[in-house]
């Protein structure tokens, strides 16, 4: 008979990871070393939203691995954590339109958006107009600001178009309680 316990001992004390979660790519860590300039300047961007004011949209490009996603997803947890605490009605979401699952179609993002704020649509079926009616429906429902980040955004323009980017930078003409900003990230510098 063999003895698991002694291979399930030996398996903990022998890790060379004190702590294998912060290698997960939804790790984010608590500073972020030799960004802190990039992360004041999208931090004094997005801030006023803390006040309740729409804030500028903003764009983010740079080449693959500096740092962009992980500098705004730290503003972003910070902000969402102060906004919570302090009871100001402020939802940021995070969206990576280069998933499979999310980028083909302005319905798919538009459904994952919809998800992501605790609604809930088939994943194909309807028709875009639809959908798009859901998403203002869903985020019409009370006074708050949302922030977008939508990551690898410039997958979403090449495989849609930029009509969708388009539309969304116009979405708050059509909204009266609620107001969207948009966080757009890129890796291509010339998008």
């Amino acid at each position: 008979m063999v003895d698991l316990n002694k291979i399930f001992n030996k398996i903990s004390e022998n890790s060379i990871f004190s702590n294998k979660f912060i290698l997960q790519t939804s790790y984010t860590p608590e500073s972020i070393p030799h960004r802190e300039k990039q992360i004041e300047q999208v931090a004094s961007i997005l801030a006023p939203a803390l006040r309740g004011d729409r804030t500028s949209n903003l764009f983010i490009y740079g080449q693959p691995g500096t740092g962009k996603t992980l500098s705004t997803c730290y503003v972003k947890n910070e902000m969402q954590k102060k906004a919570d605490k302090e009871h100001i009605p402020l939802r940021i979401e995070y969206l990576n339109c280069k998933m499979r699952k999310v980028s083909d179609t302005e319905y798919r993002i538009f459904a994952e958006l919809i998800k992501k704020l605790g609604g809930s649509v088939p994943s194909t079926g309807l028709p875009t107009d639809q959908i798009y009616n859901k998403f203002i429906e869903l985020i019409e429902n009370e006074q708050k600001l949302i922030i977008l980040v939508l990551d690898e955004i410039d997958q979403a323009v090449k495989k849609i178009s930029d009509n969708f980017l388009y539309n969304l930078t116009r979405l708050n003409s059509e909204l009266s309680k609620a107001q969207i900003n948009i966080v757009g990230i890129s890796n291509r510098i010339n998008m």
